[in-house]
């Protein structure tokens, strides 16, 4: 068996994928039931941030060793502009004097239209 950088570094980044899927699930869960206190907490956001720097240097290495251009790969296109939705609706749930289950709302498909996009390699998976 033969090792493969780019196939580890995939490998990391889904799981790192998944990893933020579930905790921004967990804090808007919690932020709904228990009060934004906790969601909100420093070291909450701490983990949050450097679950995030992580995902953002193992996509952007797996863009550069896999030669992906937005301009010709619709999907990579697609996911970006999908990652900037779920930037935007994520921040306007978590940020501020009290939690917006409308943009946690928006987050959520934000989120799921990510995953499809980065399974399926399409722009508009399914259609």
């Amino acid at each position: 068996m033969s090792y493969s950088f780019i196939y580890e570094m995939a490998r990391i980044h889904g799981l790192l994928a998944w990893g933020a899927v579930a905790l921004f699930v967990l804090r808007g869960v919690a932020a709904f039931q228990f009060g934004r206190e906790w969601a909100m907490d420093s070291r909450i956001k701490l983990l949050v941030f450097g679950l995030y720097v992580l995902l953002g240097v193992t996509g952007l290495s797996l863009w550069g060793l896999r030669h992906y251009d937005p301009l010709t790969d619709a999907w990579m296109a697609a996911k970006l502009l999908g990652l900037l939705a779920f930037a935007v609706s994520a921040y306007r749930a978590m940020a501020g004097e009290r939690f917006h289950p409308w943009a946690y709302g928006a987050g959520l498909v934000s989120l799921a239209y990510l995953m499809a996009v980065s399974l399926t390699r399409e722009a508009l998976p399914g259609l």
